[in-house]
């Protein structure tokens, strides 16, 4: 058990520089091209592609229009205030969410019996459309911000679930056949084996629910809310606000890419041992 731990750190004071010097200059890249892209078709959009097919800004307005009432709603305070408690939501959900979905995989992945027990009742939960039984979710915990959270957390859990079992289940069985040699214990196994092993399913799991979560807040928003980004796409569209309703778009858009974007650094930075070399 000892000669197989101090191992590792050879291991991870050799690769860090290498890939952090080689993520840098790719990231560099990749981010100067995906900004020529964006460009690219906001310009389309801007001056060819409205002004040539006369679509009636009221119907597609112009990203000019979009921005300056995404920069309005900002200054003004109320798209500020409904990103906040949106942001709420999204944060305490996913948080609740991811835990709940690690911990639930752990005995499942480990115990056969805990699979065949608690599989039926997590598949069932999530065949239910989310969309169905938020309202149900308002009945029972109001209007308030728990509803949303609970919603969040529920569309969160599983991917996470899922991934983290994966994961759990993809360690090589010679690796945990010579820690046994070694006389370690089953928590010594599952600590410095089988959570390592599955870091990276695990994250896969969290990038997926990330982006879900956010998702989730707006279909609990859209239900029962007076504040949210989900409420403010619902005031300006019965305003008959296009810009506005773009405006909220954007701005959800653009909290779960820098969400996505996190979680995604995290995973490098954590668990940069499994980053691939054959791309």
């Amino acid at each position: 058990m000892t000669d197989v731990t101090t191992a590792e750190p050879a291991v991870q004071s050799v690769r860090p520089s290498r890939i952090q010097s080689g993520f840098l200059s790719q990231f560099d890249g990749v981010t100067v091209t995906s900004i020529l892209i964006l460009g690219g078709v906001l310009a389309f959009w801007e001056w060819v592609f409205i002004p040539l097919s006369g679509i009636s800004p009221a119907l597609l307005p112009k990203p000019s229009q979009i921005a300056d009432s995404l920069w309005t709603g900002l200054t003004a305070g109320y798209l500020a205030g409904d990103m906040l408690i949106t942001l709420q939501e999204i944060i305490i959900g996913y948080a609740l969410g991811a835990l709940i979905g690690f911990l639930l995989a752990i005995p499942v992945a480990e115990w056969r019996t805990a699979e065949r027990i608690l599989n039926p009742y997590i598949v069932a939960t999530q065949a239910v459309p989310k969309v169905a039984i938020a309202p149900l979710f308002v009945v029972w915990f109001g209007f308030g911000m728990t509803s949303k959270v609970l919603i969040v957390a529920l569309i969160t859990f599983f991917p996470v679930f899922v991934n983290s079992v994966t994961g759990l289940r993809a360690t090589p069985a010679d690796q945990i056949e010579m820690l046994k040699v070694y006389n370690s214990s089953r928590w010594e196994r599952f600590r410095f084996l089988k959570v390592q092993n599955a870091a990276p399913y695990i994250f896969a799991g969290l990038n997926v629910g990330v982006t879900l979560s956010v998702i989730g807040a707006i279909v609990a928003e859209f239900v029962g809310a007076q504040e949210g980004i989900g409420a403010a796409i619902m005031r300006a569209g019965f305003a008959l606000d296009t810009p506005g309703v773009f405006a909220a778009i954007a701005l959800l858009t653009f909290i779960a890419a820098i969400a996505s974007a996190l979680v995604q650094y995290a995973g490098r930075r954590l668990v940069f041992w499994m980053e691939p070399h054959n791309r």
